[in-house]
């Protein structure tokens, strides 16, 4: 038997929804998709979502297809260079691995990368890192106002928004303050356990000034993927057997944002004093990448 709707007014409204909402769902895909799909990783992140139209898939499919190789030759060289170097186990760099690696990252990034500054260094530089929210930014901000389109929330959005502030509070003390270098600043943070650091807790003034978004080179070892960030949080806490955290946009760019959003990473610091290395994943001219090519 067919069934006849009561209130056959209901029924075309339905219809008329159902029609906009894919017209809206094609113009989507359209204005956004094609620029996601530009970026290798964001499209191999959507290809795995499986609420995706089909032709969406498809269309990001063929576009990261031929970006892929690239992309990866570009972090496959320090990950062969590294492959000796870090342990298979996760514990401390020994003083040789250390320096080795320093060398290496160096090498990689074209600037001096150090386990240690002035005599101040982490706890490791060798850890796993997990998967961290955003971070409020000024007085005012919520989760919706990270995302600048359609593609940022669909990428970043379902990570929410951290409860507490970080570490050194606000990235800008207003919305009209709130500028490019402190939006970096959030985007590309991590948390790291600066309360371990030998020598905290005797020269915390010292310690605490020295740490606020200081940048460090962080690397997957096994991809080769690296980003510069800074720290901007504390933590995590040691019983979470984690030893560092990084922001969505870190976890991403170093292919860890997917299953269980945590992964063996290095964390180096970067000797920046000129202010010169952005904040955000390394990118290699191909006059770097011929010259790392060199194993």
């Amino acid at each position: 038997m067919k069934f006849y709707s009561s209130k056959p007014h209901y029924e075309y409204l339905h219809k008329k929804w159902t029609a906009k909402h894919k017209d809206l769902s094609d113009n989507l895909i359209d204005k956004h998709l094609k620029h996601i799909a530009l970026g290798s990783l964001g499209g191999l992140m959507l290809l795995t979502t499986t609420n995706l139209p089909h032709q969406a898939k498809h269309f990001i499919a063929q576009q990261t297809s031929d970006k892929i190789t690239s992309f990866s030759s570009k972090n496959i060289v320090l990950a062969n260079k590294l492959k000796n170097q870090v342990p298979s186990e996760m514990r401390n760099l020994t003083p040789d691995e250390e320096k080795n690696i320093e060398n290496i990252l160096t090498d990689f990034l074209g600037s001096p990368v150090k386990a240690s500054v002035d005599n101040i260094r982490l706890n490791r530089t060798f850890g796993l890192i997990g998967g961290e929210q955003h971070l409020y930014r000024y007085p005012g901000d919520n989760i919706y106002a990270h995302a600048k389109s359609a593609t940022d929330w669909a990428m970043f959005g379902d990570a929410g928004i951290a409860p507490h502030l970080g570490a050194w509070g606000y990235f800008a003390s207003s919305k009209e303050e709130f500028d490019k270098e402190a939006e970096d600043q959030e985007k590309w943070y991590i948390a790291v356990q600066t309360f371990l650091s030998p020598g905290f807790a005797e020269n915390f003034p010292q310690y605490r000034d020295f740490f606020k978004y200081r940048k460090m080179l962080v690397v997957n070892p096994d991809t080769g993927q690296a980003v510069v960030a800074d720290i901007a949080d504390a933590g995590p806490s040691e019983w979470t057997g984690k030893h560092l955290g990084g922001s969505p946009e870190v976890m991403q760019e170093l292919g860890l944002a997917q299953g269980p959003r945590k992964g063996a990473v290095l964390y180096f610091f970067i000797d920046d004093k000129d202010k010169k290395i952005p904040l955000g994943p390394v990118k290699l001219n191909e006059q770097q990448l011929a010259e790392n090519n060199r194993i």
